[in-house]
């Protein structure tokens, strides 16, 4: 069976691979040869075979318990009495070896040690560690079998290692949910993007497009050349419209201040509003122009839309721009939908703000400003 396939047929079950995991599994083979050594020991000695036959199980079933029991390196949030009671029967599976082999056993009380090193809390930590040190150190002292009292310090010394070894599974745990946090926070960032994008394109060019549309239908009686370029520029105009989509989903559309204030005059043109607006966009700052630009088209689609018209004016200065109409007003369904919304995300992110405000007596002002260059 593949890792991948090992893995799949985990997760299915509800366990799951995360930082440290496999790293205590490879650990726990390796430590493996520690038993069989204890092991090739008790049977090489003076003692029944059902006595061996006993220890031989125990410290099978032990070991399997000590390589996969800690679902705190295989399941998030292991709590704190969850893994005190998993050394508790990791100690308990290992010591009652003492009370079949002999205190030579003591040494297997390492596994608990290590176990609560990297499980348990730092002060916890150190209580098991040096209460195993204490038995294997009483063991030595009170019987010629015991275990050898320097192992307790080299049992505390990897106790030691392992809650370093703790700590770096935890940090990289931290980094790793960081990372996915991020990724989260990118992804939806990029949809709210092209959501915001895809509004301006398709609710402008759409408008535009309908206007055209409408302008062509009562000019083909009366004026049938008006009406074939009317018509070729609905061509245009939704040929650009599949443009701006695919350069939206490739990151990649631009969006100039002067080519939407081209476009808008010839918008409000063919929807019969007069337009004043600037022969020119020198006076306004480099790195203001795109949002400026997105604020004239979602401003002017409006006033197309919703504010039935007769005028509209576009004023421009270096930090802002601002445009008027003398249609109906505000209404609450142009004031709070997704393409002001979009607009006023727009300008907090560059550091700016949107106004929108009924104009008297009658009509709309929509204002866009970013706070001065520095």
């Amino acid at each position: 069976m593949t890792q991948a396939r090992t893995t799949a047929l985990l997760e299915r079950t509800g366990w799951r691979w995360t930082p440290g995991s496999r790293e205590w599994v490879f650990g726990s083979l390796v430590a493996l040869v520690f038993p069989v050594f204890y092991l090739t020991g008790v049977w090489q000695a003076v003692a029944p075979v059902s006595t061996k036959v006993v220890a031989t199980v125990l410290m099978v079933v032990a070991m399997v318990w000590y390589a996969i029991g800690p679902a705190g390196l295989v399941h998030d949030g292991l709590p704190t009495r969850t893994a005190a009671g998993y050394v508790a029967v990791t100690a308990l599976l290992f010591g009652v070896q003492m009370l079949v082999i002999g205190p030579g056993a003591a040494s297997m009380l390492i596994f608990p040690s290590v176990a609560g090193g990297l499980l348990l809390p730092r002060k916890w930590s150190l209580t098991v560690a040096f209460a195993v040190a204490a038995v294997i150190v009483g063991t030595s002292w009170s019987s010629p079998d015991g275990a050898s009292w320097e192992l307790a310090g080299v049992q505390i010394a990897v106790t030691l290692w392992m809650m370093g070894f703790a700590g770096n599974i935890r940090l990289t745990r931290e980094l790793y949910a960081t990372r996915e946090q991020l990724a989260r926070t990118a992804v939806a960032a990029e949809r709210e993007r092209i959501g915001r994008d895809l509004h301006d394109i398709l609710g402008h060019s759409l408008t535009a497009i309908s206007v055209k549309a409408g302008l062509a239908r009562k000019l083909v009686p009366i004026a049938p050349e008006r009406a074939t370029a009317e018509l070729t520029e609905i061509e245009d105009l939704a040929r650009s419209a599949i443009k701006d989509v695919r350069a939206t989903a490739q990151g990649v559309r631009a969006v100039t201040l002067a080519g939407e204030l081209a476009v808008a005059r010839a918008v409000l043109d063919s929807a019969g509003v007069a337009a004043d607006l600037p022969s020119a966009v020198d006076n306004v700052r480099a790195d203001g122009r795109e949002l400026f630009g997105f604020v004239v088209r979602e401003a002017v689609t409006n006033v197309v839309r919703h504010a039935q018209a007769s005028a509209c004016r576009i004023d421009l200065g270096p930090n802002w721009v601002e445009i008027a109409d003398d249609g109906r007003g505000l209404d609450e369904r142009s004031a709070t939908g997704s393409g002001l919304a979009g607009l006023d995300g727009r300008l907090t992110e560059a550091g700016g703000r949107l106004t929108v405000a009924r104009r008297e007596p009658r009509g709309t002002v929509v204002r866009a400003e970013l706070a001065a260059a520095r």
